[in-house]
């Protein structure tokens, strides 16, 4: 898809959210929830060490340390690879979000589902939760003109039965 060359450090989100990995993880979501993020990044020092999100830390429990949820080895990319070099490495590694890192090494920011959405590097729309606009957690099998609701979502509260019910709720309803 042509995106005019747009560079990750344009469209990353700079300043993501860290936590160590002996962070609880009630600790962590609700700090997820607080900044308004799905995925954390986890630093030991100030060396990465993992990225851990929301679904992550549901799945562990509100007991757990980040250490015990996050997902290792992290998929990395250079601040100066183009926005279509991300999306392929996302789709590659089927991961929502990057760590971004300089030439050397240091973290520099995030580039997630949205960032790429948001500058129109997505080849289709970004499908997201009808009730909280998450992009996780979601149904894999699903046809793109259905309503999805996520994991999260579902849990908290319950998914519409009927078409007349999804629309009342989709709209606004139910207050």
């Amino acid at each position: 898809m042509n995106t005019d060359l747009k560079y990750v450090v344009d469209v990353m989100t700079a300043n993501p959210v860290v936590v160590g990995p002996e962070t609880i993880a009630w600790s962590a979501e609700l700090l997820a929830q607080k900044k308004s993020v799905h995925d954390l990044l986890v630093m030991r020092g100030y060396r990465l060490v993992g990225v851990v999100c929301r679904c992550d830390l549901l799945v562990a429990g509100s007991a757990a340390r980040v250490q015990d949820c996050m997902r290792t080895n992290p998929v990395t990319i250079d601040d100066q690879q183009t926005v279509d070099a991300a999306e392929h490495l996302m789709e590659r590694c089927a991961v929502g979000c990057l760590p971004v890192v300089d030439w050397s090494g240091c973290l520099k920011g995030i580039l997630t589902l949205r960032d790429l959405a948001n500058a129109g590097a997505l080849p289709r729309g970004l499908r997201t939760c009808a009730s909280c606009g998450s992009t996780h957690g979601l149904p894999s099998r699903i046809a793109d003109d259905e309503t999805a609701f996520c994991a999260r979502c579902i849990e908290q509260g319950r998914q519409p039965r009927t078409a007349l019910e999804e629309a009342y709720f989709t709209t606004g309803g139910g207050d």
